[in-house]
This record gives structure tokens, C-alpha cells and sequence, in this order.
């Protein structure tokens, strides 16, 4: 696959992963005890690696150590945390008596942030990108209505990713 269509897809996964983290938010507001979160978190947290794929495959020339250990802990510790909470689905004994949750949020955050960080030097995207990523993750320690501002950030990533793909890929944009 080119790196075009992979831009193109990690837009459409970062759209999509919006969508979710929205009805998510609406849901939490209207439904306090929602039975259907956890799986609507692991469908929205999946869609967000797909489009860190695609910032991956628009930036990697351009980011460097950073931008790679970012990725990279964004997509492994995000993978563990929806194997976890899969895992820990009622009637599942898989993981009985391990609590890896606060260690896999730990590690999300930090890719969060390294990633944001070197897109930021990158100036592939635009700044707003790049303080997306450092403050977003943050933003679940507000409460229920912080999701559904999660979800409108990943939109608007989605669309600027999907802008992007018709960019050359690795050469920067320079967008401030």
C-alpha cells in the first residue's frame, strides 16, 4: 500500500474514531452506566491507531527519534489496553489478578506527547496538530463531556489528514 492510501485511510480511521468518541461522550451524558462503552472505547481507540498509521506514513521522514518512539508506544500500549479491556469483558478470565490498565495509560499519554512533540518540529501539519496530540489524551481527566471533545478533535485531525493526501508525502508543508 502507498503511503497516499495510507494517509487517506488513517484520515478516514481518524474520522470514523471521532464518530465513536462522540456517541461514546453523548452516551456517558445520557447513560451513566452504559454497558456498551467499554467495546465502543476499543472500536474508537482502534480507529485512532489506524490513523496514527496514517500521521505516521505522512511524517516519518520528517520527525525523527521523537516522532518513532511516539508512534510507536502510542500504537503498542494503545493495542494493550484494548486487549486488556477485551480481555476483562464480563465472563473472561484471561487476565484475572493482572492490572496493567494504569500502566498502559501511562504509556499512552507519554506517546501522546512525544508524538505531539515531534510533530510540532516536524511542521508538517499545522501547530494546533501537534498541541491536539500533547493535550488530548488529558482532556479524559475532565469528565464525560471532555470524550465527546476528544471525539471533535479527532474529526478535525481526520480532516486534516485527509487534506494531506494529495501532498507530496515526506516533503514538509511547512503549515504554522
Amino acid at each position: 500500500m502507498s503511503s497516499s492510501d495510507l494517509i487517506r485511510w488513517g484520515g478516514a480511521a481518524a474520522t470514523a474514531g471521532g464518530v465513536v468518541w462522540v456517541v461514546e461522550g453523548l452516551e456517558l451524558l445520557t447513560i451513566p452506566e452504559s454497558a456498551v462503552t467499554d467495546g465502543q472505547f476499543s472500536i474508537a481507540a482502534l480507529y485512532i491507531v489506524g490513523s496514527f498509521v496514517g500521521f505516521h506514513a505522512l511524517q516519518k521522514d520528517n520527525y525523527g527519534q521523537i516522532g518513532q518512539a511516539g508512534f510507536w508506544t502510542v500504537v503498542v500500549a494503545t493495542l494493550a489496553l484494548v486487549v486488556g479491556l477485551i480481555a476483562s469483558l464480563p465472563g473472561s478470565t484471561a487476565l484475572e489478578g493482572i492490572e496493567l490498565f494504569p500502566v498502559e495509560t501511562v504509556a499512552v499519554f507519554i506517546g501522546f506527547v512525544l508524538y505531539g512533540a515531534a510533530t510540532l518540529q516536524a511542521r508538517v501539519l499545522p501547530r494546533w496538530c501537534g498541541i491536539g496530540f500533547i493535550f488530548g489524551p488529558f482532556m479524559f481527566l475532565l469528565g464525560d463531556l471532555a470524550v465527546i471533545q476528544f471525539g471533535l478533535l479527532w474529526l478535525a485531525l481526520g480532516y486534516m489528514l485527509w487534506s494531506q493526501r494529495d501532498t507530496s508525502v515526506g516533503q514538509p508543508s511547512r503549515v504554522s
